[in-house]
């Protein structure tokens, strides 16, 4: 990704960080919910 790709240029690196944290999070949440569905 560059930097001019990112909706706004001069915040590029937080842009990335944050779109690959909410991506993490979500991977998460998901599998921690699949987790506690099928533990018992």
């Amino acid at each position: 990704m560059k930097r001019e790709d990112s909706p706004f240029a001069r915040h590029w690196l937080y842009y990335l960080i944050l779109k690959y944290a909410v991506i993490a999070a979500a991977l998460f949440v998901s599998l921690y919910t699949i987790y506690r569905l099928y533990s018992d």
